[in-house]
């Protein structure tokens, strides 16, 4: 695991400028969007294809990350946002669950200001984290629990809900572009679209050293929709919180993964996140980023958004 701190169709061309990224001054259709039960807002992500991964000369590049051609062959609907608190609770209201940290007993991550730092302590778990509302999104939870809200979401909607897989969740973040990032390549880049570490964590959690110079207004989490979207209409894809995928890791997959809907390997140990968090800076929020975690771990930076598959 590498370290880190704990409604119109889409149609015509994405327009990009170097590198790829998006030119802002070009017309862009907007994103379908539909709404479930739950009021949770999804948007349909076109099939087509894109590099994934990035190249040798980007800043923050891995040797796990080696660029090559992918199809998503399939459209489907994506959350526009994390999923929050507040529609987690509406899963525990409805079903008794209990997260695997409530199952184990075992104490969650959060932020004591007595202390001016993130403590790992019993009184954490996905509904206290030390900060936030319903509207922000869940975290401290694991792969099993994000799994298991999907079945239900499944159940409850008459539709198949899962994790997206590594490739979908990279196909949508990217938008189109090819940049690091994708409101484009620098750091200064992302100010009004991804909520990293910043000043106002900094402010917050003293024992910081790694903080951007700018204040992108929430010293942790924000509440979801908080920032800009990317050309596709999806916020968050860039820091905020972590997101489980579907895949098991492996760092090696790049090399033998089909071109056509790449599944992930079919077995491991450890399960891919992406995105980053308010926690990370730069390197960890690029579209390329390959993170990963044990199933049963939870952060609370680590959250999850929802695939709807399109018959």
């Amino acid at each position: 695991m590498r370290a880190f701190l704990l409604t119109a169709v889409f149609v015509g061309v994405v327009f990009v400028g170097v590198r790829g990224q998006i030119n802002a001054e070009e017309p862009r259709a907007k994103p379908e969007i539909v709404e479930n039960s739950l009021g949770m807002k999804l948007v349909k992500i076109p099939a087509g294809q894109f590099l994934m991964g990035s190249p040798a000369t980007e800043e923050g590049h891995t040797e796990i990350e080696t660029q090559r051609k992918v199809r998503i062959t399939k459209p489907f609907y994506l959350g526009q946002h994390e999923v929050t608190v507040g529609q987690f609770r509406k899963f525990v209201a409805e079903t008794r669950y209990k997260t695997t940290l409530e199952r184990e007993g075992k104490p969650g991550f959060g932020f004591e200001p007595a202390l001016d730092a993130i403590e790992i302590l019993p009184k954490f778990n996905w509904q206290n984290t030390g900060f936030g509302t319903d509207e922000h999104p869940v975290v401290n939870l694991s792969w099993d629990d994000a799994t298991a809200y999907c079945k239900w979401l499944s159940e409850k909607e008459k539709a198949t809900y899962t994790l997206p897989t590594e490739a979908q969740w990279e196909y949508a973040c990217r938008a189109g572009t090819t940049t690091r990032f994708y409101c484009g390549e620098t750091e200064d880049s992302l100010k009004g679209f991804a909520n990293i570490c910043d000043a106002s964590f900094l402010s917050k959690y003293k024992n910081a050293t790694w903080s951007i110079e700018w204040d992108d207004g929430h010293p942790f989490s924000a509440p979801v929709g908080s920032l800009k979207p990317n050309a596709w209409g999806l916020h968050d894809m860039h820091g905020n919180a972590w997101e489980w995928c579907a895949d098991w890791y492996a760092a090696d997959y790049y090399k033998t993964s089909p071109v056509d809907d790449p599944p992930g390997p079919k077995t491991g140990d450890i399960h891919i996140v992406r995105g980053g968090a308010f926690t990370n800076r730069n390197r960890f929020v690029r579209s390329a980023d390959r993170n990963s975690l044990k199933p049963g771990y939870r952060y609370n930076f680590t959250g999850f958004r929802v695939l709807r598959v399109i018959p």
